[in-house]
């Protein structure tokens, strides 16, 4: 059995344990390019994240809590009905402010952009002034738009600001311009915030700014603002990388926290807060119209932040949120403040990059592993269950700790690192089916050559010690036939009656070991396991006889006894695996068992007995009939070895058999003890009618009895 391109250990072991460089390279460039997908995140990384993210808020929203004191004064669609089209008069709005007030409300926002006077009169109509005097009044927050379009009109903050570390302005969203509510609004007004929000690509708010920048002056949201003027606090901190206690090593990564009175915010580096959103919710609204008829019930508004905003379809103060796809602005304003009072928290961390590549890199080893190592099924199933747990982690951090840890790219850069190895792994399995397929074929039944491709981890190709059984087959007198032929008529000869013998091997499950000139050795059990392998061994030589029989009329030559074969057969440990070279090996058995087959075969011809087996054979194989033929001992072994010649399977007795094996055997034991009665018994025994086939073995023990002849050695 030759190389035919690499060793077998390369061939199993190349698939199923390790990988060349070029296979590692494969396996890991999509670790690669997957891991820096996930630290530049572009667009569609981002995409892709923000929908897992959105899945989780829609699969557990934050559980709503009217405890927090926020409420939303609402100018629905029933109010402009009931008290007429928008805009109202500001005296209106003074209405609203006065109430809010007399109901106790800690601050009143205003999600309304006032920046034109009322349109019934001047610069100072009644109504505007109306309106001043109500915000002079009360706790209340005015709004301002921040454009991109360049301006220079004056804005003068109310709140302070102080920083630790980097400066937040390197961080924030900035804008160059500003349009403001009037300056009769936003001068008594106790606040001033900024009711822009930065929508994701998809136009999905998720997270909403605490701050940002008009040129280099910060500037509130109407969310952070409320919470600054309903606990009368006059400063934001703002805390940012390289403050103390904010470790960045130098590097400037961002903000950390805002705090604002007893509020402390943790923030993305950017400023802003992701939202954990709990939905709209009917118990924070109060219709606008029921406030100013006085028919709401106001208490609990005392002590609340309270937001003047729309849900009216004809103003069109709608946007998306993870939750729904369409609410009305002002309800993102009251789900940042109840986040911030609720002590809810969701953030995804500026290591969270780091976290998911070490994800990657761990669970693409192991994808890989499973791919090489074991069963495409049971890969496949383990990588499920990586997966799952990639899946569940994921979700664990986001459940238990509010973290947002991205499954989805670590797990696409798995899923092509275990497609990768599992390719390369079929393809080697493949080359190595091939090579079982191309080294077995001419040794081995189609069907074993077959369950071999199938399972390649059947064969240890390394070398191991397993019981097996062994044929050795020779022709008889094939020297003086081959006298007669010239090179070619030997070849043919000699295919000509291997030919059936190797079929009858192969048919009952046994590896042609090799061709000995005019001579085989078989063996079974190996490379796989067989199940009786003793007696498809005696089988097959049973066999082997048959098909020798009905090929001897078409080889008769004159002169010549008809064509014989003899077989001996011995079962026990022995050495199995590939023998030779890296270049060039058999797949064989070495051992005592090999050589003692050996040694029974050539004896084989001293008896004349076709099939001639050990001791071992017929304790093995009780269902078959055998008869003594001697004692003798094998180059090789010190004990004295028990010969037997098989008669016949286990459904190939012939009647009255167990008297003649009586008989016979107690022939064959006085000669091997050289009793004085064996000669006669020899002569009784071949006189009857089975003894006929034992002629030959009859004649050698007489002959050997009468020159007093040691036991034999073979």
């Amino acid at each position: 059995m030759q190389d035919s391109g690499a060793t077998p250990t390369d061939a199993h072991q190349g698939a199923r344990r390790h990988l060349r460089p070029g296979g590692w390279a494969a396996v890991l460039v999509p670790v690669v390019a997957t891991a820096a997908l996930i630290l530049s995140a572009p667009m569609p990384v981002r995409a892709v994240r923000d929908i897992t993210f959105d899945s989780y808020q829609r699969l557990s929203p934050r559980p709503y809590d009217p405890t927090p004191p926020v409420r939303i004064v609402d100018i629905d669609d029933d109010s402009l009905a009931r008290l007429g089209q928008w805009p109202w008069p500001r005296a209106r709005l003074a209405a609203i402010v006065d109430r809010l007030q007399a109901a106790g409300a800690a601050a009143v926002a205003f999600d309304i952009l006032l920046s034109e006077p009322e349109r019934t009169g001047g610069p100072e109509a009644p109504g505007d002034e109306r309106l001043a005097e109500a915000v002079a009044s009360a706790p209340v927050v005015m709004s301002l738009t921040l454009t991109n379009a360049p301006g220079e009109t004056p804005l003068a903050p109310k709140a302070g600001f102080a920083t630790a570390g980097d400066d937040p302005l390197n961080f924030v969203p900035r804008f160059p311009g500003v349009i403001p509510s009037l300056p009769l609004f936003t001068k008594p007004a106790a606040g001033l915030g900024a009711l822009n929000w930065v929508p994701d690509r998809d136009l999905v708010v998720r997270r909403v700014p605490t701050l940002m920048a008009l040129g280099d002056a910060l500037v509130p949201s109407l969310a952070s603002e409320a919470l600054r003027v309903a606990q009368g606090a006059s400063t934001i901190l703002v805390r940012a990388s390289n403050a103390s206690g904010e470790t960045a090593f130098g590097r400037q990564t961002g903000i950390a926290a805002v705090r604002i009175g007893d509020a402390t915010i943790a923030t993305e580096a950017d400023g802003a807060l992701r939202i954990h959103y709990a939905g709209t919710r009917p118990e924070r609204r109060l219709a606008a119209w029921r406030l100013l008829d006085g028919s709401a019930d106001t208490a609990a508004l005392s002590g609340a932040i309270v937001l003047v905003g729309t849900s009216a379809a004809a103003l069109a103060d709608v946007r998306a949120t993870p939750l729904e796809a369409a609410v009305p602005g002002v309800d993102i304003h009251a789900e940042f403040i109840e986040h911030v009072l609720s002590g809810a928290r969701l953030m995804r961390p500026d290591y969270a990059p780091g976290i998911e590549v070490a994800a990657l890199l761990t669970f693409s080893a192991l994808a890989a592993a499973l791919a090489l190592r074991v069963r495409p099924l049971v890969s496949a199933l383990g990588f499920l269950g990586l997966a799952a747990t990639v899946a569940a982690a994921s979700w664990l951090a986001f459940s238990r700790w509010a973290m947002l840890i991205d499954p989805v790219w670590p797990l696409a850069g798995t899923a092509a690192s275990f497609a990768t190895a599992i390719a390369i792994a079929l393809r080697r399995t493949e080359a190595e089916r091939r090579w079982i397929r191309q080294a077995f074929a001419r040794y081995l039944s189609p069907e074993v050559v077959a369950a071999l491709a199938r399972e390649p981890g059947r064969l240890a190709l390394g070398g191991e010690i397993r019981p097996i059984t062994v044929l050795f087959a020779d022709i008889r007198g094939f020297t003086s036939r081959a006298e007669r032929l010239d090179a070619r008529e030997v070849v043919t000869f000699l295919n000509t009656v291997h030919t059936p013998l190797t079929d009858e091997v192969m048919r009952h499950g046994g590896t042609i070991d090799k061709f000995l000139g005019d001579g085989l050795m078989a063996f079974w059990n190996a490379p796989l396991d067989v199940p009786d392998h003793v007696a498809k061994a005696l089988k097959a030589a049973l066999a082997m006889q048959a098909a020798i029989g009905r090929l001897a009329p078409t080889l008769a030559q004159e002169g010549l006894p008809p064509l014989a074969v003899g077989i001996g057969i011995h079962t026990g440990p022995a050495c199995v695996g590939n023998l030779g070279s890296r270049h060039r090996f058999d797949y064989s058995a070495v051992g005592d068992t090999v050589n003692a087959a050996a040694r029974i075969e050539q004896t084989s011809k001293v008896y004349g007995e076709p099939i001639l087996v050990s001791g071992e054979v017929v304790a093995a194989a009780p269902a078959f009939t055998f008869v003594l033929v001697d004692e003798v001992r094998l180059r090789g072994r010190g004990e004295a070895t028990r010969l037997y010649a098989l008669v016949s399977g286990p459904d190939g007795k012939d009647a009255g058999f167990d008297d003649f094996r009586r008989q016979h055997d107690a022939a064959i034991a006085a000669a091997i003890n050289g009793r004085t009665s064996a000669q006669e018994l020899l002569e009784e025994v071949s006189r009857s009618p089975a003894g006929a086939r034992h002629a030959r073995l009859y004649a050698y023990h007489r002959t050997r009895l009468a020159e007093n002849e040691p036991v034999p050695e073979g």
